[in-house]
């Protein structure tokens, strides 16, 4: 099929643009077209084939209901059997805008619209676009989001473009959608007023005006009474998984489960807040490709995270994250939508308890590595342990059950820390498999490691490449050197080491007092 794409003035639309559009909706073909919440794909509410025709565009699953869209309150009262006093105060209020209201049908609305139910959904858009064009066919207008069924809505011309062109007739470029979700969905039908679907009007908003209502949660059987309740929905191509607790606990989930994740392969991104963003900087600095971190907005103010969250999935596929891992969002305002969005884009997965276990690895266990062990260790108890990190070390070349150096001793001593217990030993493949994070002090460590365990590649750093600008280059061995090259070793590792705690617990400092160390 041709798709022939429309570009109009998102403010001012032409109407010898829009006309060929609404003529192609009187006569049963599809056309996506803006809204203020998400860009919909519309068919002739009135007419079973086309109603057919977006099902089968979307791959929707058919006892999923459609909203149909009009432009005008007369067009109502012919696809209704009735207008309480309740559904006449919201329209009232809160028409056009995004809001559906949940109608008893007429016999004049086709039983595919409500995938058999007896209601209709029913809402007034509040877009330029969206509102000529609907005048202009002068139909009403059926219209899911224009996106394939499942995957997350579009709030972009391209998004639908990248999903629906060749299905569709034609695809209208009305610029950015403004809200970002989609519209919320009311049932009045019951003694309390119910939403079905958290969306672009919140529920404080709605209770201001009927006073108490319920945030409806469908258990999933029988059929849906609303759009988006049923089916796993929002969902991109990487699979979603979602912090929760306070915003500093988020952090410190969203870290170390990014670790663990680039680890085991995956290239991950996250969506974060910006009150938590500059937790995530060195991070990124340490992971760089592996890693992209998306600003989705402040928690104080959820309309930027609204607008953004959509469109922040879809760029996770385009940068090719196979993880995706989200902050959750206060449910207040719009919150409780993007909640909602995010809920059901992770199909219920949520990060576990935060946790990480790295291995320090050097050739012999008993200067390098055995040191870093133990300087990490207090380097993380300086940064207050936000989660539990195991620290252990080996040796590529080890002769099992040697004891540190006297000099590795002495040097570190000086922090207060204890090496007289250490044996070596050499690393083994349930090392790599166990471990989150593989600290090599010198490239020629990395490669050995590289050529003997190929398999956990992804998981295999220096300590250099970990905090640049930090440590620059390799640990060298200070075996044979002197207690004064020890000193400057162990020094070495307290500055690097200090660098890596604090970017895994989302610290910004780049060193931590020698007062913490006590």
């Amino acid at each position: 099929m041709e798709t022939r794409i429309v570009k109009v003035d998102p403010l001012h639309p032409d109407d010898s643009l829009l006309m060929p559009c609404a003529e192609a909706l009187r006569e049963g073909k599809l056309v996506a077209f803006p809204t203020e919440t998400v860009y919909g794909l519309g068919a002739n509410a009135l007419m079973p084939d086309a109603v057919e025709r977006v099902f089968q565009a979307k791959g929707r699953p058919q006892d999923n209901p459609l909203i149909v869209h009009v432009s005008r309150l007369e067009a109502v009262p012919p696809l209704v059997l009735e207008i309480s006093e309740s559904a006449r105060l919201l329209m009232r209020n809160f028409w056009p805008g995004p809001l559906t209201i949940l109608f008893p049908k007429s016999g004049l609305v086709p039983e595919h619209v409500t995938a058999g139910l007896p209601s209709v959904g029913i809402r007034m858009p509040d877009h330029p676009v969206a509102h000529r064009l609907l005048d202009l066919a002068g139909v009403p207008v059926a219209a899911p989001s224009a996106n394939i069924s499942g995957r997350p809505s579009p709030t972009t011309a391209e998004a639908v473009i990248a999903d629906l062109y060749g299905k569709v007739d034609f695809i209208i470029d009305g610029g950015q959608a403004e809200i970002g979700v989609e519209s919320t969905v009311v049932d009045l039908s019951t003694p309390s007023p119910r939403i079905l679907r958290p969306g672009g009007l919140s529920a404080e908003e709605l209770s201001g005006v009927l006073g108490p209502l319920e945030v409806f949660h469908f258990q999933g059987e029988g059929p849906a009474p609303s759009p988006g309740m049923k089916y796993r929905h929002y969902a991109p191509k990487g699979q979603v998984f979602l912090a929760s607790g306070a915003p500093e606990e988020q952090a410190n989930s969203i870290i170390a489960g990014a670790v663990s994740a680039i680890a085991s392969g995956h290239k991950v991104a996250l969506l974060a807040s910006t009150d938590n963003l500059p937790r995530y900087e060195r991070l990124k600095e340490a992971f760089g490709q592996s890693l992209v971190v998306i600003e989705l907005g402040p928690r104080e103010d959820l309309a930027p995270v609204a607008s953004r969250l959509f469109t922040s999935l879809r760029y996770s596929d385009s940068a090719g994250a196979s993880v995706i891992l989200a902050e959750s969002f206060p449910e207040h305002g719009l919150g409780l939508a993007v909640q909602n969005r995010l809920d059901r884009a992770s199909g219920g997965k949520t990060l576990s308890s935060p946790k990480l276990s790295i291995l320090m690895v050097c050739t012999g266990n008993t200067c390098r590595s055995p040191m870093a062990e133990v300087v990490f260790k207090r380097a993380w108890e300086a940064v207050g342990a936000p989660y539990p990190v195991t620290v252990a070390s080996a040796g590529t070349s080890a002769a099992p059950g040697l004891p540190a150096t006297g000099e590795a001793v002495t040097a570190v001593r000086e922090f207060g820390l204890d090496l007289s217990s250490h044996r070596s030993r050499g690393v083994l493949v349930p090392d790599m498999e166990n471990a989150d994070l593989v600290i090599a002090m010198a490239r020629s460590h990395k490669s050995a490691l590289l050529a003997r365990f190929p398999l956990f590649a992804k998981k295999i750093y220096t300590l250099s490449e970990l905090v640049p600008g930090v440590v620059n280059g390799d640990v060298d061995d200070p075996i044979g050197m002197g207690q004064a090259v020890y000193r400057q070793t162990a020094l070495l590792l307290k500055r690097g080491l200090t660098g890596l705690a604090s970017m895994l617990a989302g610290i910004r400092r780049g060193h931590i007092e020698d007062s913490d160390w006590q």
